[in-house]
């Protein structure tokens, strides 16, 4: 947890907190593997993976930018009502929730695109856990070209987690994150395996913790709590093991596979990146960094069902059941969100908020989200470095924001 004393206020850059400038930077002012999630280092750090960490690179096609259709118009106005019951505008919930990037796509065409933080467009800004939902579109293409079978079981890709908890789970329980693997997603207890993960990956320096020194060590480590298939909870290693399975589905490793199955696709205008372990294993639940604009093409392309730049790159019913799913299996541990999303649920490395409406989000903590409201044929982005993990206020508010915007696009 970060102190009071330490969080910047709203507003204030990087840039202005001169983080990371000078010949060297002053020690005071130097982002590093100790302090850069924390508040104000994760204003810098966020938009500078690749200065902190060894990373590999997840190519754009060497082919023409598909470009993005521009019908832009100021939406700072629009205006909702708060979790805590007050009002406020767009503009104004932009600069209180640390905005980086954000990016609003109505029927293809870019609608806003607006900068904070020092962020440009051709800057990479780390995606945290919305890195899952690039992941999940990986698993569902290879599942659409029978590379991956989602009731086979995990042990079958990788024999060597035959002996772990994770050995009897199917694809399709880590795709919804139903197995029942012990994992405890506390990112402040020092002896949750969350924190162990962390140090696996090579984002959290070791101490005199002992774990695993690698992201697979440590998954073969993981025992079973219950029986998998039962109900949703929330934890990062899921996505990790699909990662394994696909690089065993496919004997090439998950950034090869994610350039050449899905970033080199979309028209990207950059290469994206992603960190690794000290073996070289990505960290496919929340390691991956990519600018704002291609993020917005990949939220385009599930946008239109799994279709972008002239070609099937997702199948269609891969990503339509991103928008629907299980509440009964979401609400046992996640009633707080059924109470303000009744119909929620979580789908195919998705976060769904109405299953009868079909409107679905991938989200990553400090912040990060894609909003999808297929209806309505709105797609937002919206990048951040919150000064903490999680906060519900905060994300409630960011789907208020979505909300509105999609309503003030209908009306016009």
């Amino acid at each position: 947890m970060y102190n009071k004393k330490d969080m910047t206020a709203p507003g204030i850059g990087y840039q202005d907190l001169r983080l990371m400038q000078g010949y060297p930077p002053p020690r005071e002012k130097q982002v590093a593997q100790h302090n850069w999630d924390s508040p104000p280092y994760n204003r810098w750090s966020f938009q500078h993976m690749s200065q902190l960490f060894p990373v590999a690179a997840i190519h754009r096609s060497p082919g023409p930018v598909t470009e993005l259709e521009r019908n832009e118009r100021s939406l700072d106005d629009v205006r909702f009502q708060r979790v805590d019951g007050g009002q406020t505008d767009l503009a104004t919930f932009l600069t209180d929730s640390y905005t980086d990037g954000f990016l609003v796509l109505h029927q293809g065409k870019v609608v806003s695109e607006q900068y904070f933080n020092g962020m440009q467009p051709h800057t990479l800004h780390l995606l945290q856990s919305v890195s899952k939902t690039v992941v999940g579109s990986l698993v569902g293409r290879l599942i659409g070209q029978g590379r991956i079978d989602p009731q086979a079981r995990v042990s079958h890709y990788v024999p060597e987690l035959s002996a772990s908890g994770y050995g009897d789970a199917r694809v399709q329980d880590l795709l919804d994150m139903r197995t029942g693997v012990r994992f405890r997603e506390d990112y402040t207890d020092p002896d949750a395996e969350f924190i162990q993960l962390d140090i696996a990956s090579g984002w959290r320096e070791r101490g005199e913790l002992k774990s695993p020194d690698s992201i697979y060590g440590l998954l073969k480590s993981l025992s079973k709590d219950r029986e998998h298939g039962q109900f949703f909870e929330y934890r990062s290693v899921d996505t990790d093991v699909l990662a394994w399975v696909c690089e065993r589905a496919c004997g090439e490793r998950l950034p090869v596979l994610l350039s050449r199955e899905i970033w080199s696709r979309l028209g990207a205008e950059q290469d994206a990146n992603i960190t690794l372990d000290c073996v070289g294993t990505a960290l496919a639940d929340g390691g991956m960094s990519a600018t704002l604009r291609d993020l917005g093409r990949f939220a385009q392309m599930y946008l239109q069902g799994g279709r972008f730049n002239g070609q099937q790159i997702v199948p269609e019913e891969f990503v339509r059941a991103c928008g629907r799913g299980s509440t009964p299996a979401f609400e046992v541990l996640y009633g707080f969100y059924v109470k303000h999303f009744p119909d929620a649920a979580y789908s195919n490395q998705c976060w769904v908020l109405d299953s009868e409406q079909g409107t679905y989000s991938a989200r990553g903590v400090f912040g990060q989200s894609i909003y999808w409201d297929p209806a309505s044929e709105v797609a937002i982005v919206k990048l951040s470095s919150w000064p903490d993990f999680i906060n519900a206020e905060w994300t409630l508010n960011t789907f208020r924001a979505c909300a509105a915007v999609v309503e003030e696009l209908q009306r016009s």
